[in-house]
């Protein structure tokens, strides 16, 4: 046999919704609105309260870690990153930016190496321009 709903003596809210409908909930007892739009406080407590009951916080030790400086060092600390992910020790949002970040820091790296090598390329063409003029300035002066 089915239970049913006993509708309450007041009936109702009296209240709208955002949408501009009626409220489908039933009023409080002496009164003409549904609990939530008697106390819109209380609202507001039991929206933060489920907010906060999905969340999970990474409570991990604060520490200091070092400025990655070469490619092997951010490579360490994305194989770390990673491995604290994998264990729970480390909120994915954290995880990501550090992705994120470490790829942007490896390219830069590997920018900063190209740029080393063409400025000993051109330092080395350089010398050897400057090699040749001087011997050319010595074969005119041997003449």
């Amino acid at each position: 046999m089915p239970i049913k709903r006993q509708a309450t003596a007041n009936g109702k809210c009296k209240a709208k919704t955002k949408a501009g409908r009626p409220c489908a909930a039933p009023a409080v007892r002496g009164g003409i609105y549904c609990a939530l739009h008697a106390d819109p406080e209380r609202a507001a407590q039991l929206g933060r309260k489920g907010g906060t009951k999905n969340r999970k916080v990474y409570a991990g030790a604060v520490r200091i870690v070092s400025v990655p400086e070469s490619a092997g060092d951010v490579q360490r600390m994305l194989a770390e990153s990673m491995a604290e992910l994998r264990a729970g020790e480390m909120d994915p949002k954290l995880g990501s930016t550090l992705g994120y970040l470490g790829t942007s820091l490896l390219r830069a790296f590997e920018v900063a190496d190209l740029e080393k090598r063409i400025e000993r390329l051109e330092h080395r063409d350089d010398i050897e321009k400057q090699a040749e003029q001087t011997g050319e300035n010595e074969a005119r002066d041997n003449r």
